[in-house]
């Protein structure tokens, strides 16, 4: 038996992606980072990847100014800092301080990476879309790197749990890789 559900939580069927770090700064160099679970491949040639988020999102701002972010992956062990990241406001709070991050340089945008995350991609954004209070980055990887040790063309997930948030306070990790 089929069970009807609401369209405004249908999104958790298929929003069970990796939750990541979004790392950007403004135009002084100060840095930000925000939990981000609304993230989506777009294409892989050109890479092109698609972000989410809500206008009150400090992140939001910062990325129409500076039109880059970082995408950063933690790993489960991460999830108490990812879980702050996700809740305070970055507008007057050090959350690499207070998270106990470290900023790195980025190869190819001024945004920061987080060193403790095992993969960053770096993002240019393309183009801007608005739907009521989200807006919708369709952004270019122009720079991405990954641990060499989690990362052989594809997540070891055998010795690496991405997080995965599946709504409400739900959230999952990844499980066993295979080949059909």
């Amino acid at each position: 038996m089929l069970k009807n559900i609401k369209p405004e939580i249908a999104y958790r069927l298929i929003n069970h992606g990796p939750v990541v770090l979004i790392t950007t700064s403004d135009r002084t160099g100060k840095p930000n980072i925000m939990t981000l679970a609304w993230i989506t491949v777009v294409n892989s040639e050109p890479p092109l990847i698609a972000i989410a988020m809500g206008e009150q999102a400090y992140s939001q701002k910062l990325i129409k100014q500076t039109k880059e972010f970082v995408i950063n992956i933690p790993d489960k062990k991460l999830i108490k800092k990812v879980l702050y990241c996700g809740s305070a406001s970055g507008k007057n709070t050090n959350k690499f301080k207070n998270a106990n991050f470290t900023a790195i340089p980025s190869h190819k945008i001024s945004s920061p990476k987080i060193k403790e995350c095992f993969a960053h991609l770096e993002c240019k954004v393309l183009n801007q879309y608005k739907y009521g209070d989200v807006t919708l980055f369709i952004s270019k990887i122009v720079y991405a790197d990954a641990d060499d040790k989690l990362f052989d063309e594809y997540i070891k997930t055998e010795k690496i749990k991405t997080i995965h948030h599946l709504g409400g306070g739900w959230f999952a990790e990844t499980g066993k890789r295979f080949k059909p």
